[in-house]
């Protein structure tokens, strides 16, 4: 992908976007070589970065509302997760996120990131096509932007943000215990990490249970997966084979 045709062809486009960013803070968070290359192309100016613990230590003090760039591969979590621990920690102006995502990704996860703080879902193979930059003015002017690719496939489900899912929601301390689990935390561990009594992280454990419909912690992972909560690179166990089931 070279850089004159993208310029070339999209030269006003790109210059309509530039001035709209003039105040924002632009970031990168991305492993993904192609997504690097689209966006540090089309905006020079993005910080870039490529885990979220690279992005969190990077940012400037929160003094500008915030462009996020990113995929859902990241080697420590997912977009939603990243999206999240932003909008935690800031606390000042908007946080507003464009998500590539391969055109074959799961509609439960494509789904599940639109429901979960995505404000733009595009697909890798849009990259080049000006749809990033149509989607960049959409978001700073406080609007919504999805790949015709992933349109129709999120009229499958509920698309609105605060209306019904299915399955039931999880809370941000659920999907942090259900992270943890699917890397292979044990309770003890879990509870030492969050700071609380291990009482207190089976007492957690046992509720995501009930709202999967699951009686153990394979089948939860398991119900995860299928549902998009999770994603195969969460699965990060790392406990030596014939240890001892987490209790």
């Amino acid at each position: 992908m070279a850089p004159a045709p993208l310029y070339g062809h999209h030269q006003p486009l790109h210059r309509q976007v530039l001035e709209a960013c003039q105040g924002w803070t632009i970031a990168l968070c991305s492993a993904n070589a192609q997504v690097e290359v689209i966006t540090t192309l089309l905006l020079e100016q993005a910080l870039v970065s490529h885990s979220i613990a690279d992005l969190l230590a990077q940012l400037p003090n929160p003094t500008a509302p915030l462009l996020l760039i990113a995929d859902d591969e990241l080697p420590d979590g997912g977009a939603d997760l990243l999206l999240e621990q932003l909008r935690s920690q800031r606390g000042m102006g908007p946080v507003r996120g464009l998500i590539y995502l391969p055109s074959t990704i799961p509609t439960p996860r494509l789904q599940h990131l639109w429901m979960h703080g995505a404000d733009a879902l595009l697909s890798l193979e849009s990259g080049g096509s000006g749809l990033g930059l149509r989607a960049v003015l959409e978001l700073v002017a406080g609007r919504s932007c999805i790949d015709p690719r992933f349109d129709r496939r999120l009229r499958q489900g509920p698309r609105h943000r605060g209306g019904p899912l299915q399955p039931p929601e999880l809370s941000a301390t659920e999907l942090e215990l259900l992270l943890a689990l699917a890397r292979g935390r044990s309770t003890p561990e879990i509870a030492a990490l969050r700071q609380v009594r291990c009482d207190t992280v089976r007492r957690q454990r046992s509720h995501l249970y009930g709202k999967a419909g699951v009686a153990d912690q394979r089948s939860l992972l398991a119900w995860a997966l299928a549902q998009g909560l999770l994603r195969a690179p969460d699965l990060a166990v790392t406990r030596p084979l014939g240890a001892a089931p987490d209790r």
